[in-house]
This record gives structure tokens, C-alpha cells and sequence, in this order.
């Protein structure tokens, strides 16, 4: 099962250990973003750990680390998942019950065909919105960041000061 990580402004880093278990146990891919607008998308977790060392605890970064359900294994299926227009990150743990789009992911298609779509239709802060997302995302965990602000939703444990979307990677 896929493992998302969100640290918050101003908390510290895991360590490195934490986020080895976390890569050991969803090899399929690694991406992560920032509120200060850095990204990356990969399959080494030393590259990934070179990228991540550009960031501070100042910044909120959501770290994906992939074990794929639907879709190829490519960089292109790591989340998180970007919308230029509307500048949101998405990231996604669990499986939806929705027929993914061609080779993309799960995720990635509840983000770009359905959840984009809405957030055209309602303001971003709309309580409507998000009652809307709770239902449609079941089980999952989903994380969304636009702007530096942060929402997540579902079952999340916090650990260390950051916040996981399961506990998996520990075991």
C-alpha cells in the first residue's frame, strides 16, 4: 500500500531511516513537493534524498511514495499530482473505485476528471466541495496543497510531528 508523508512548516525531517522503510516498502516510484514550489519524481531513493536535501523545515512537503495498483510504473504515474491552472498538488493512498483513464492512475484520474471539474464549478473553500470529496475518496487518504495550505482527509497517524497515511512502512 502506497505511504504518503506530510511534513508541516516549521517540523523537522523524519529520519533517514524512516524514509528508507518507507521507500523499501513501496519501490514502484517516489515523488514529493513543496510549498515553496519544488518538485520531483523518481524511482532512486538516492536521487530522491539529493532533491529532498534542497528543501528546509520552513517549507510543507507532501512525500508519495507508490506501490501501483493501476497504471504502468513510470515517473509519470508518481504522484503527487500537479494542476497548473488551479495550482494544486494532489496525492492519493488507497484504491478508488473508478475506472482510471488509459495509463494513468486511479488517482490521478479522480484528480484531473473529476475533482478538477468540481473545483470549476465550486470555490475552493467550499464546504460543499469537500463534504463532496469525503464521500467520493471512501477509505482513502487523500492530501491536497494549494497555495502552502494543506488539507487532508481521511485516516492519518502523526508521528514525530509529521503526519503519515498509514503505518505500513514501520513493519
Amino acid at each position: 500500500m502506497c505511504c504518503i508523508l506530510h511534513k508541516p512548516a516549521g517540523v523537522q525531517m523524519p529520519h533517514i531511516q524512516v524514509l528508507e522503510s518507507m521507500f523499501m516498502h513501496n519501490r514502484d516510484g517516489v515523488g514529493f513537493c513543496t510549498s515553496s514550489g519544488k518538485s520531483w519524481h523518481g524511482f532512486s531513493f538516492y536521487k530522491f534524498l539529493a532533491a529532498l536535501g534542497k528543501t528546509d523545515d520552513s517549507e510543507e512537503i507532501i512525500i508519495h511514495m507508490r506501490w501501483a495498483t493501476h497504471g504502468s510504473v513510470s515517473v509519470k504515474n508518481c504522484h503527487p499530482f500537479y494542476d497548473k491552472e488551479h495550482d494544486i498538488w494532489f496525492a492519493h493512498n488507497g484504491v478508488l473505485p473508478i475506472r482510471p483513464r488509459r495509463d494513468m492512475t486511479d488517482s490521478e484520474t479522480f484528480f484531473r476528471d473529476r475533482f478538477i471539474p468540481m473545483l470549476e464549478e465550486r470555490d475552493y473553500e467550499d464546504p460543499e466541495l469537500w463534504d463532496w470529496v469525503n464521500v467520493e475518496r471512501g477509505t482513502s487518504r487523500f492530501i491536497f496543497m494549494r497555495g502552502g495550505e494543506v488539507k487532508r482527509l481521511g485516516a492519518w497517524y502523526e508521528f514525530g510531528g509529521c503526519y503519515f497515511s498509514n503505518l505500513n512502512w514501520q513493519y
